[in-house]
């Protein structure tokens, strides 16, 4: 349907750009007539139709095959390889078809090419206005995933289980440790603080994803004691990367929720910190039934999805190991 209003609006915009053309050349010569502006009109207009959808080709062509550094060269080579091709051809129906005379033709090549122009700067525009909607669309996509992705995060974070489990474990430490117990507190408080304040920010930097990281290790850790090891082999000069909101803490908490972690098989999580990215991984040892609230893998892909980028997943021997990349900067 859009395509046809598309072609629709093309035909009437060139008819248009026909008309006026030919009221401008008759009366130039002061042989205006409606009659011979009509009969003139509608002989021309096939042509005029061929020219507009070739000059679309062109332009089409140089787009989609061509990687351009600037649009303004693009546009340029553009109008002059179309204003070329019309002129060829002109040529060739007027002297060869037609047999018109040498002052005919140049009489009318100089008009054609402004016209020809102007309907390349139209095809233009309206290539720019289609890709600019394009654009905002898939911006406004980006950000509704984007808030409902932040939505499932912060749900999952505040849910009933992690914070009862986390409760429980600071009621216990409450009557054993209290210099414990209060940096217990401090560290979930601060779990909660970095969720809420990075609610609506896309990225943030790896030495904050880091900080808010060692807060939740620290939590799992008093919960699961020596059942759980968590290895993080750093590079300090990578901490001003970007990375997703809490995607770090989704990988702990995805191979935690996936795995047995008891002292008799104790989970091992490394993460090492590269020149392109992270890598999580941890050794396998399944559980039988897994809770399959939460956001998870799926749900951290698609995010990365949203920015045209991927989430390498391996499963090698008795290894699961998780890659991403690091965000633009």
């Amino acid at each position: 349907m859009k395509n046809k209003t598309y072609i629709f609006f093309f035909v009437l915009i060139i008819s248009f750009l026909l008309f006026i053309f030919l009221l401008m050349s008759f009366a130039w010569e002061g042989k205006y007539s409606q009659e011979r502006v009509l009969s003139n009109f509608f002989f021309n207009l096939p042509s005029w139709l061929l020219m507009g959808a070739s000059d679309y080709f062109v332009i089409k062509l140089l787009s989609n095959k061509i990687k351009w550094k600037n649009d303004t060269v693009r546009i340029m080579t553009g109008l002059v390889l179309n204003n070329l091709f019309i002129i060829l051809l002109f040529l060739v129906a007027h002297y060869f078809i037609l047999s018109t005379g040498y002052s005919y033709i140049t009489r009318y090549i100089i008009p054609l090419c402004i016209w020809n122009s102007i309907i390349v700067f139209l095809i233009e525009i309206f290539r720019y206005s289609r890709k600019q909607v394009e654009i905002e669309k898939r911006l406004a996509t980006i950000e509704k995933e984007k808030i409902q992705y932040q939505y499932e995060t912060l749900k999952a974070q505040v849910n009933p289980h992690f914070l009862f489990n986390s409760l429980n474990v600071l009621s216990s430490l409450a009557y054993q440790d209290a210099e414990k117990t209060n940096l217990f507190a401090k560290k979930m408080s601060g779990v909660y603080r970095y969720l809420l304040l990075t609610n609506d920010r896309p990225v943030v930097t790896l030495r904050e994803e880091l900080a808010f990281l060692e807060s939740y290790i620290f939590l799992e850790q008093i919960r699961f004691e020596d059942a759980l090891f968590v290895e993080i082999v750093n590079d300090e000069s990578q901490l001003n990367r970007k990375v997703i909101p809490v995607s770090l803490q989704l990988l702990v908490e995805n191979a935690v929720k996936h795995n047995i972690t008891t002292t008799h098989s104790p989970l091992t999580i490394r993460i090492v910190i590269g020149n392109e990215g992270i890598t999580v991984s941890n050794n396998l040892q399944l559980r039988s039934s897994v809770d399959k609230g939460g956001v998870g893998l799926k749900n951290l892909q698609r995010q990365y999805a949203l920015y045209q980028k991927s989430i390498d997943v391996e499963q090698t021997g008795g290894d699961f190991i998780v890659r991403i990349p690091f965000m633009e900067e």
